[in-house]
């Protein structure tokens, strides 16, 4: 049957007609263009999840085992000067140069399993080997001899588990936000009442007989995280609060008898902020700098008032560089370079970590 429509005498039905004829090859367009959507947006969803999970969280109900290494150097250089200045110019008394080279390697295994998709547990646990090689200038009574000595330790580090919770889900308006709360067990050895012992008959080098592997104790951390997709970036942000539980201890001394104290370890506050780019479906690229400032730890001896130990603050700033590459639909390889901004960071620390999920 031939339809003939008079565009004349009646637009208006004539447009519905049309309309109706049009109808579904119109459809069929914007289904292709929503298949299309869907497809771009299913080959870009792995680096884009990539960057959830490390940047934020990813409340995935599938759990992911994150096994890692870190690696950071310092390289600290002090001078000590015990004497006075006569006629404004001459120093007399003993000069002192020290160097402190510190290298850390820490492997751990971090455990991450969404619970619903708001609520997201984890668990890490480090293993950390640390050694420290201490210079100083003075040796055996000598202005020109240096004399050095290598302190190592390995053990287990403070252990520590979360949960993160999505208190807001990102919309066009608003991004993502998430917050969280952790605690820190202190399992790994602590850096009190650990014994020093001079290396050189004319007592210019002391070091100490081990090393610590954790802060001794009991933190917890409540931070808050949000995260923006501006395509083709996605910007994030964070700030959070770590608590030290004061803890008393037998002895903190450095092998000189027994000096029973209550340690309360200086609280910190940190924050970052970055971007990240996903390059293509599998390959992302992240920018961001990180700070934290640590208040001075104070000590109450027993019998005794409470003193801050000087030189115990710092402020410990982090420019980073990462990428992190999918190599399968469930695992991927994550790389990150810390260049040290502050006299008191790492001066550089560089992570790999390969996530995989079950």
């Amino acid at each position: 049957m031939n339809i003939v429509i008079n565009r004349t005498l009646c637009p208006p039905l004539a447009g519905l007609l049309l309309a109706g004829a049009a109808a579904p090859a119109l459809a069929q367009q914007t289904v292709g263009a929503e298949q299309q959507e869907a497809l771009e947006s299913q080959e870009a969803s792995r680096s884009v999840q990539d960057i959830f999970r490390e940047e934020h969280a990813l409340f995935s109900d599938r759990l992911t085992i994150e096994p890692g290494i870190t690696y950071t150097y310092s390289d600290r250089d002090s001078l000590a000067l015990r004497g006075f200045l006569a006629l404004d110019a001459i120093f007399l008394g003993e000069l002192n140069l020290d160097n402190v080279e510190t290298h850390i390697t820490t492997l751990d295994i971090n455990t991450r399993y969404g619970l619903t998709d708001r609520l997201e547990a984890s668990i890490n646990v480090p293993f950390v080997y640390r050694t420290t090689t201490i210079q100083s200038i003075g040796g055996e009574f000598s202005t020109e001899q240096n004399v050095e000595d290598d302190v190592d330790e390995a053990g287990l580090g403070d252990i520590s588990a979360s949960l993160s919770y999505r208190l807001l889900p990102e919309t066009v308006e608003r991004p993502d936000v998430v917050v969280s709360l952790g605690v820190r067990a202190p399992t790994g050895k602590d850096p009190y009442g650990i014994e020093i012992e001079q290396v050189d008959s004319a007592g210019n080098l002391s070091v100490p007989k081990e090393l610590p592997t954790g802060n001794g104790v009991w933190g917890v951390t409540a931070g808050v995280s949000v995260l923006k997709t501006l395509d083709p970036a996605i910007v994030f942000a964070n700030l959070g609060y770590t608590y030290n539980i004061e803890e008393e201890f037998d002895d903190i001394s450095a092998g000189e008898g027994d000096q029973r104290a209550d340690v309360d370890l200086g609280d910190s506050i940190s924050a970052g902020f970055g971007t990240a780019f996903a390059l293509n479906e599998r390959l992302s690229l992240a920018l961001s700098y990180s700070h934290e400032y640590i208040r001075k730890t104070e000590i109450t001896p027993e019998g005794g008032r409470e003193t801050e130990v000087i030189g115990s603050d710092a402020n410990i700033g982090v420019f980073n560089i990462g990428g992190t590459y999918a190599m399968t639909d469930s695992t991927s390889v994550v790389t990150n370079l810390g260049i040290g901004m502050t006299d008191d960071a790492s001066d550089i620390s560089l992570t790999f970590r390969m996530p995989f999920q079950l």
